[in-house]
């Protein structure tokens, strides 16, 4: 009698632990559906306000009202800098604001100034502008009468950038940032 107690109680507990284990398994598995769940949605987010961030750029780009903000400059001759502070490029359809740090070397003496030469304001410029073939843009502006030959930009389509500098009497630099619209 001892024994057959003992085993139904045993049984019993055994029962227990099963409906536990079935419970921790459906609990597991509705988990798993509920990150699965999470994780499509959050993709699905993430595609859609890229493509949004796409569209944003390329109207900007079109419309010449856009942002370059540098993050990173890179001397012809020397380490790559990480920038601190507000550097930036900004377009508006007739005006060009070149606020960016410049290190490198001078080539020839009629460079020789104590003024930047990428800070300046401008309305005698020259845009064009070509679409990428993988995505984004290439704009090069010129202007006439400045110590900066070329700007030459590269917008990629995830909202980063690169620009290079070309000089007339001194080193080319780059820079690489982000582009956003105009505010």
């Amino acid at each position: 009698m001892k024994f057959e107690s003992l085993l139904k109680r045993n049984n019993f507990k055994l029962k227990s632990s099963v409906m536990k284990l079935i419970n921790n398994k459906q609990l597991v598995i509705l988990t798993g559906c509920f990150l699965m769940l999470v994780f499509f949605t959050a993709s699905s987010f993430v595609r859609q306000s890229s493509s949004f961030i796409q569209d944003e750029i390329t109207q900007a780009i079109n419309n010449d009202r856009w942002d370059f903000t540098a993050e990173y400059a890179q001397p012809l001759s020397g380490q790559r800098r990480i920038i601190t502070g507000s550097y930036y490029v900004q377009c508006r359809k007739d005006t060009l604001i070149v606020a960016l740090p410049y290190y490198g070397r001078l080539n020839s003496a009629a460079g020789a100034s104590n003024q930047d030469p990428l800070d300046f304001k401008s309305t005698d410029f020259k845009l064009t502008k070509e679409k990428r073939k993988k995505g984004g843009w290439y704009v090069t502006i010129k202007q006439s009468n400045s110590e900066v030959q070329s700007m030459n930009f590269t917008f990629f389509d995830n909202g980063t950038a690169q620009a290079n500098f070309i000089m007339t009497n001194r080193s080319a630099i780059d820079f690489s940032g982000k582009i956003a619209p105009a505010k």
